[in-house]
């Protein structure tokens, strides 16, 4: 009989056991996915432990890691997905597929107040010839005439860890410009001010310019490495995102970040 018990205890916690499933993410990208000590805090973050939540089948962790770390990692095979990716599956062949978009992100490129080529009129990159461009690392971002003109040498291009270093850079005249989202250029701003590593009145050297592109955050998957669970876990995502937005949930946790749009 205690043997019987045994085995029947066994044979039930194998049926209840869950998936380990590990999502990587960009661990200095704020306010969508960056690393506070331990955790991994962020709207992207947020949304994903909001969409796995519901999935009861896998226990999922979200694992911060340097972007182009996580990049490599995706390629090799190393890893099973990571956010938050822009849809680029021609120059990322090895990312294979891609969720249903997270979140929508404006990027505008960002220049000292002294390139007086840039403001909202400004058509990028013809405007921005002889000058030094800054990216996060690992970051396709500017669309293809930029990369075209890094190519031939028209513009410059120096890589940086985080906005943070970008804006540091640009406040202190090491590069002229850089392009990312919107939101997360403010966001890293504000941060910055209230840990005085910028002054109020650093902003004054800064100057926004063009709106480039609208761009969608994915949750972007492997085509590599060993993931049985893959096909089902891709499915029941997109199931889970479609109905957490359609609860509002996104603009919920949006709003927590970066308190309520005007209405």
């Amino acid at each position: 009989m205690r043997l019987w018990i045994c085995l029947l205890l066994v044979f039930c916690t194998g049926i209840h056991a869950k998936t380990r499933v590990e999502i990587l993410a960009d661990a200095a990208y704020p306010p969508y996915s960056w690393q506070e000590g331990d955790e991994v805090k962020g709207i992207y973050a947020d949304i994903v432990r909001a969409v796995v939540a519901d999935m009861k089948e896998y226990d999922v962790v979200i694992k911060a890691v340097p972007w182009r770390r996580g990049l490599s990692m995706i390629e090799k095979g190393q890893g099973f997905a990571i956010f938050p990716p822009y849809y680029n599956p021609e120059s990322r062949p090895w990312m294979w597929p891609y969720s249903q978009p997270l979140f929508d992100e404006q990027v505008v490129v960002m220049c000292g107040s002294a390139v007086t080529v840039n403001a909202p009129s400004a058509k990028f990159p013809a405007d921005y010839s002889g000058l030094r461009f800054g990216v996060n690392a690992g970051f396709i971002i500017g669309g293809d005439d930029f990369w075209r003109a890094v190519e031939d040498k028209k513009v410059d291009l120096e890589e940086a860890k985080s906005n943070r270093e970008n804006m540091l850079k640009i406040v202190r005249g090491r590069i002229d410009c850089t392009v990312n989202d919107r939101l997360s250029i403010f966001y890293e701003l504000l941060k910055m001010i209230e840990n005085k590593q910028l002054a109020v009145s650093d902003v004054a050297l800064l100057k926004e310019g063009p709106v480039i592109s609208t761009e969608q955050g994915f949750l972007g998957y492997s085509r590599k490495g060993e993931f049985p669970y893959k096909q089902a876990f891709i499915e029941q995502f997109d199931k889970e995102l479609y109905l957490l937005k359609k609860r509002d949930g996104v603009r919920i946790i949006v709003e927590r970040y970066l308190g309520k749009s005007p209405r």
